[in-house]
């Protein structure tokens, strides 16, 4: 199979030894029945008929489902599978007569959304069963977990390979809920080694046994490498409790830590050196304005169209404005940015043929534009009182002094009882980029990609006296212009943790543990290249 079909059907195959380890925990009698749901390759089938045969089973009940044909004919020309119950179909369309033992698998990776229309109705249906929410770009493992639990006789157990974004994601919760509502015993095994290279997010492997039963905690065991996991050789094991997950508390990410690190947050929020940030400044996103090119145009095309000015209204369109060699420090001001947003208030006859000009393009049938009235009006455009880069390792928050408004590619941050500086002087450390890595969801790749509600989980240092914001803030945006972003989270670890703050040597070292501890979990190129 092509490395662009396996892409556009979720089609990733899963590594042997975890296959192996996996059917081993899962089968634990010969007369065990079992369902594969979307067997691929036939690695789990393999590896199952090898352990039933270890039970002294030759013709094990196995319902084995697969809807591509194509692979369907490739796996029968290498396993013997004929006395199988082989289904040609979507499993999620499957009303199975049978109840099983055991459903394992690697569900495919692949958003609802692009699922063909059949197969959409059919993962929705299940979604709604449950009465769970699920948007459309969740993943089509949700419903496939959902349709395995009701598969599943009394006391039976499921084995997936997952995304690890079923710990994290909002639209999980629901999930978690059903699952300690009907298993007895919950386990994570999450794995420093990249068991899945080719595939940009990152793996855990989920079990759940004792269906009928309950529970209030889940088992978190973490490995340094498939071989170990094979063994269950633990390099941690930590006991999760569920309500943690409900809460967004991102407990799966926390617990990577040592005790002693887990610690030292635990004292530095009780002594009020570390407070929420959502006391001080509350995040949302920018406007959407649904055709960048129409709506930001150049100025071309504004001389061409004689568009007045006063239609217009100054705009920061990417972090690339704030972030890139322009001196840009801390602060953006009047006229560090030159990009405009058309924001027509009073329609002028040049106007007027510049909005029958986007329709003449079908502006005003995209999506967006076609949710509003009139299309051409983008909403909710407002000059916040900072503003937060989204994306990348050392996100740059600066103050909006030249009244910019800013698109959804940035976020938009707006004060509650502190001033600008003083947030900034609190932001620039290595205690906010301990947070990021905490509360903050990463993009396959690994960098981070901040959206509002993880925003506001951060915690920032309290407030610094209000004599000394002056000289810190001065400090830290002198930084920023002449050295750059880093620099100032550096420069700020000196002058506001340890100078104000009176954290030692030795604590900024733990502090800085911490963070690179979790940055090679984040970073899939550290987990591929080298095993510690």
């Amino acid at each position: 199979m092509s490395s662009a079909i396996r892409k556009n059907t979720g089609s990733f195959y899963t590594e042997s030894k975890i296959a192996e380890t996996m059917v081993k925990w899962a089968i634990r009698s010969h007369n065990d029945r079992l369902l594969e749901p979307s067997f691929g390759d036939g690695i789990f089938l393999n590896k199952s008929l090898e352990n039933f045969k270890d039970l002294g089973k030759n013709d094990p009940q196995i319902t084995a489902i697969e809807i591509q044909p194509d692979v369907v004919e490739d796996v029968k020309k290498i396993l013997p599978i004929d006395n199988l119950d082989i289904i040609i179909s979507d499993y999620l369309a499957q009303k199975l007569a049978l109840k099983y033992d055991v459903v394992i698998g690697n569900p495919p990776y692949i958003g609802i959304r692009k699922l063909s229309d059949k197969q959409f109705a059919a993962a929705r249906n299940i979604i709604n069963e449950y009465e769970l929410k699920c948007p459309n770009n969740g993943s089509v493992w949700f419903p496939f977990v959902l349709h395995s639990i009701n598969a599943l006789d009394d006391d039976g157990r499921i084995a997936f390979v997952l995304p690890f974004e079923i710990t994290y994601a909002r639209y999980s919760y629901g999930l978690w809920e059903i699952l300690t509502e009907n298993f007895a015993e919950l386990t994570i095994c999450r794995i420093f080694e990249d068991f899945f290279p080719n595939v940009d997010v990152e793996t855990v492997i989920l079990y759940a046994s004792g269906k009928g039963g309950k529970s209030r905690y889940i088992n978190y065991n973490v490995y340094n490498s498939v071989a170990d996991y094979s063994i269950g050789k633990t390099i941690k094991k930590d006991i999760i409790a569920a309500k943690d997950i409900y809460y967004n508390r991102k407990p799966f990410i926390s617990s990577i830590l040592s005790n002693e690190h887990q610690q030292m947050i635990v004292d530095l929020k009780k002594n009020k050196i570390l407070t929420p940030i959502i006391e001080s400044c509350k995040f949302k996103i920018g406007y959407v304005s649904a055709d960048k090119e129409y709506f930001h145009p150049t100025a071309e095309i504004i001389k061409e169209y004689s568009l007045p000015e006063k239609n217009f209204c100054k705009t920061i369109l990417n972090s690339k404005e704030i972030n890139g060699c322009t001196g840009i420090g801390l602060e953006v001001n009047k006229n560090d940015c030159s990009s405009n947003l058309y924001l027509p208030i009073e329609i002028s006859n040049e106007d007027n043929r510049y909005i029958e000009y986007g329709k003449s393009i079908n502006v005003h049938q995209r999506y967006k534009c076609k949710r509003r009235s009139p299309w051409y009006i983008t909403p909710l455009v407002e000059q916040p009182d900072v503003i937060l880069s989204v994306f990348g390792d050392i996100p740059k928050l600066v103050i909006n002094k030249g009244k910019y408004a800013v698109t959804n590619s940035l976020l938009c941050g707006n004060l509650n009882g502190t001033s600008a500086e003083q947030l900034i002087c609190r932001w620039y450390n290595s205690l906010t980029l301990l947070s990021l890595e905490l509360n903050v969801h990463s993009l396959g790749g690994g960098s981070f990609v901040i959206i509002p509600g993880e925003a506001d989980k951060l915690m920032i240092v309290n407030e610094i006296p209000e004599e000394k914001t002056a000289d810190v803030y001065f400090r830290l945006n002198e930084a920023a212009k002449t050295k750059g972003t880093e620099a100032a989270y550096s420069l700020g670890d000196k002058i506001v943790l340890q100078d104000i703050f009176g954290l030692t040597d030795d604590d900024l070292k733990k502090i800085q543990t911490a963070i690179i501890q979790l940055k090679k979990w984040r970073k899939p190129v550290s987990r591929r290249s080298k095993i510690y």
